[in-house]
């Protein structure tokens, strides 16, 4: 996997599981410790975040770092 493929399977899980839960960005961003450019472009798959914060965002969403970067089913 490429890491541009891995940026859009990261955006898209995390928009899925997001609004799956009905979090909006603003709660979502506040509850992550993200600003709502770097969540916008996380979820359209242009940023490359750390570790760390692919681990907040897993945490908030009740999942694990491993199924935020698997290709979306």
């Amino acid at each position: 996997m490429t890491k541009t493929s891995r940026s859009r399977a990261l955006g898209a899980n995390v928009e899925r599981l997001r609004k799956g839960a009905k979090i909006s960005k603003k709660t979502f961003c506040l509850t992550v410790g993200i600003g709502r450019p770097f969540l916008d472009r996380i979820e359209k798959g242009e940023a490359d975040p750390r570790l760390s914060v692919i681990e907040s965002l897993a945490d908030a969403l009740e999942t694990t770092p491993q199924d935020l970067l698997a290709p979306p089913l």
